[in-house]
């Protein structure tokens, strides 16, 4: 069974890749808007985690 972080890996990818076939146009540009929306979903996704992580559960 996977685990929340190869499972969020996988959400950013596809969201990455979905997001930069549909406002991009050039190749260069693609990659260049898949690296950014990639690396900003994964370190928003662990910034908040480890935000989150001082709040006790209840």
């Amino acid at each position: 069974m996977a685990d929340h972080l190869s499972l969020m890996t996988l959400h950013a990818l596809l969201v990455a890749v979905y997001f930069s076939f549909l406002w991009k146009h050039g190749r260069r540009e693609r990659w260049l808007y898949f690296w950014k929306v990639f690396g900003a979903l994964m370190v928003g996704a662990v910034a908040l985690g480890w935000l989150m992580y001082s709040f006790p559960r209840t």
